[in-house]
């Protein structure tokens, strides 16, 4: 949803949410579960999964926008962290009306909560990438 006129719809071809280099791209109204396993902080490895089975090592990460009487208001993304280390990524939009990826600022997310990022503009897939665990 744009506005009360015009509406955004793309075809997707399914792939994979994680890419080789472990970066996560998702698309608005999408929800998933990825987890992470890592050794003394350092993670090993990154995968996409049906269905949470180990709490302790898993993110559920949504993306989603908010409209208000037929018109877009924002676009938000929620990234829970169960880990016991804070945990910071990188973030890039694709902007709807610029038709380019964007690099925009994110916040690390404390142990066992979760973070929330917001935008005005209407993005078509966020990518997120260069997980670390703090210390």
């Amino acid at each position: 949803m744009v506005d009360k006129k015009t509406f955004y719809e793309e075809d997707l071809i399914e792939r994979p949410y994680v890419l080789p280099n472990n970066t996560i791209q998702i698309y608005p109204g999408e929800s998933i579960f990825i987890e992470i396993d890592q050794e003394n902080g350092v993670i090993k490895n990154i995968k996409a999964v049906k269905e949470v089975k180990d709490p302790v090592k898993t993110l559920t990460i949504s993306f989603t926008q908010s409209v208000n009487k037929k018109v877009h208001e924002l676009m938000m993304l929620k990234v829970t962290n169960p880990f016991s280390n804070k945990l910071s990524y990188q973030a890039s939009i694709y902007l709807l009306k610029q038709k380019k990826w964007v690099t925009t600022t994110v916040y690390p997310i404390e142990t066992g909560q979760s973070g929330f990022e917001t935008w005005p503009d209407i993005i078509t897939s966020i990518a997120l990438g260069n997980w670390t665990f703090q210390k």
